[in-house]
């Protein structure tokens, strides 16, 4: 018989011992779909990072059980707390007008969720209002939840940008019902995470990679319906496109898959492209000695260089 660990597991963190119905969890539907999405969204395309939203779910579940072990609830809303997404992940949400908190509570209110939730006297509403209000799942508005957590240290593992191993940065590492605590030399190790992630992700490349999974699914879909899209795995939407008849499309995939290498880029602002935006910067840092790291004189440095990122660009096309 198979042995389920095999199924379920991640290399970063020290295993929890994981109840039955976690594991009924992480086998549905919702959860085995999260292994063919791309954490990193099209990036995953164009660089190293390549984890799948199973892994980032299954690390953040690992860390709330190691700060957490008697509290099911913070267990659950771990485990469910990705189930919305989107193929690829971010990068086609907002440009197509969807929100993958709205789809995760959808699907929590499925039977096949539900029915394991009623195993253990947790209502699906339970789990969506703790999704949506602060807690060290999510974090508050300053401080770094454990969601983030294992966002900066799985990304910067994967880009071979990680000093020291996730699991030893751990044991410096407590949590509180705001959110991370650490002391001030591992928080500023985990800023400097927090800004080589960053330094990656806004590099023109992966944003132009983004944009360019965007432009060839709005213009597939141009005269069909979404209805659909929200459930598909990155394969099946490239399989989408690949088929396509449309020129541009064939073109777009073609870059983002084949020749990432001929991506054009302009600093040039005045450049007739498409114009690639940083969204937003991640702010919340780690609690240090009782205040947001943030505050800290010697985060300034990190700080400043994280706010410098936040530039435009353009896509060049033919």
């Amino acid at each position: 018989m198979l042995d389920n660990s095999i199924l379920i597991d991640e290399p970063l963190y020290p295993k929890e011992v994981m109840h039955p119905w976690e594991e009924a969890l992480f086998q549905t539907s919702y959860l085995r779909r999260l292994k063919h999405l791309a954490h990193y969204g099209a990036g995953a395309l164009v660089s190293p990072v390549v984890h799948s939203r199973f892994e980032h779910t299954l690390g953040v579940w690992r860390l709330t059980a190691r700060y957490f072990p008697e509290n099911d609830l913070i267990r659950v809303a771990a485990i469910l707390h990705d189930i919305g997404h989107l193929p690829f992940s971010h990068a086609l949400e907002s440009a197509l007008g969807f929100n993958h908190h709205q789809l995760t509570e959808a699907y929590i209110c499925d039977p096949e969720i539900t029915n394991i939730l009623a195993e253990i006297n947790i209502l699906p509403q339970d789990v969506i209002d703790y999704l949506n209000g602060p807690s060290p799942l999510t974090g508050t508005a300053e401080v770094m939840g454990l969601d983030h957590l294992d966002s900066f240290l799985r990304d910067t593992y994967m880009a071979g940008q990680i000093k020291i191993l996730p699991r030893k940065l751990l044991e410096k590492i407590r949590c509180n019902e705001s959110g991370v605590v650490t002391d001030e030399e591992t928080g500023c190790q985990l800023l400097e995470l927090i800004y080589l992630d960053h330094q990656l992700f806004l590099s023109p490349l992966l944003m132009a990679a983004d944009q360019l999974l965007i432009e060839a699914v709005k213009q597939e879909l141009a005269n069909s319906t979404k209805h659909g899209l929200a459930l598909l795995t990155d394969a099946e939407l490239l399989s989408i496109l690949y088929r396509s008849d449309q020129k541009q499309v064939n073109q777009y995939v073609a870059l983002l898959t084949r020749k990432p290498d001929q991506i054009k880029i302009s600093h040039d602002l005045s450049a007739q492209g498409i114009p690639l935006k940083v969204r937003k910067l991640y702010q919340k840092t780690p609690l240090c000695m009782g205040q947001p790291l943030s505050k800290s004189e010697k985060a300034q440095p990190v700080m400043q260089a994280l706010a410098a990122l936040k530039r435009d660009y353009q896509l060049l096309v033919s």
